[in-house]
């Protein structure tokens, strides 16, 4: 349950379905008013039309709740986390609640938010001197102290991921290059046997990429049993999006390639005369 004043939700540009807003003249002894949004009409009416509808919320004006009409249906809102699921809200017009305290107002300018802080201080005042005026924020400070911790763990999680990836190239890069160098001999033979470099080079690039398709097949399984976990992270997309899993694989796939054609390279260079001479 919200109480709102009019123009709150084109303020907050939530989007307005169906029906009309609170009025000014919606009072405490006009006809008792309500909107609900989308998400309490679809749940509890099953995507009926709703307008005209009656209920009997348990919010009272100093006395027992009493029937109101819905008038209205607008947009979803997260009014927490964005990682909690959007919640059927119902909004009651602050003009029937006299007596109810401690209530938000939002201003919505084009100029720099902050700079109208003095004015709206001195508009407050002219209502009431009595009434203070106390965490004055922008909306992107508050929707960034609901995503600093989040950030901050994705943040964190793409460096490590980063390193990792950088490792699993340097790493894989080492093995083949000692690869290489442990067969040189074999691959001198096979030379001054006649074989084209062409392949000496597909032998070894199919050796790198039997690697990484391993890793990426155990980074598939551990991705996909650790998404549960990286969900209350994530918004607005899934932790198995397959689209992310398969742009990521081709990434590793690509520079997995790269690593391995350097000592691919290297291998078909191999002087097989100098190679068996060595030996």
């Amino acid at each position: 349950m919200d109480l709102v004043s009019p123009e709150y939700f084109r303020t907050m540009d939530i989007p307005l379905y169906a029906g009309r807003d609170f009025f000014d003249a919606d009072t405490e002894k006009s006809q008792q008013v309500m909107i609900v949004s989308r998400g309490f009409a679809e749940k509890f009416f099953h995507g009926k039309n709703v307008l005209g509808k009656k209920l009997k919320p348990g919010a009272g004006n100093g006395g027992p709740p009493v029937w109101r009409e819905i008038v209205g249906v607008v947009g979803d809102v997260r009014h927490g986390a964005l990682s909690q699921d959007l919640d059927p809200v119902y909004y009651l017009a602050a003009s029937q609640f006299p007596k109810w305290c401690c209530m938000y107002s939002v201003v919505r300018t084009d100029l720099e938010p902050l700079s109208l802080e003095p004015d709206a201080r001195l508009l407050v005042a002219s209502m009431d001197a009595n009434i203070p005026v106390t965490d004055v924020r922008t909306m992107r400070d508050r929707i960034g102290l609901q995503l600093a911790q989040p950030r901050f763990a994705m943040v964190l999680l793409s460096a490590f991921a980063g390193l990792a990836v950088v490792l699993t190239i340097v790493g894989l890069y080492g093995v083949m290059a000692y690869s290489v160098a442990t067969r040189r001999r074999e691959i001198g033979v096979r030379l001054a046997l006649g074989a084209p470099r062409q392949m000496v080079f597909r032998m070894v690039l199919h050796q790198a990429t039997g690697l990484v398709a391993v890793g990426m097949g155990l980074g598939i399984v551990g991705a996909l049993a650790s998404g549960s976990m990286l969900q209350a992270y994530l918004y607005g997309t899934s932790a198995r999006n397959p689209i992310v899993l398969t742009g990521v694989c081709g990434l590793i796939a690509a520079m997995g390639l790269m690593a391995g054609y350097l000592p691919a390279r290297r291998a078909m260079q191999v002087d097989p005369a100098i190679a068996l001479r060595c030996e």
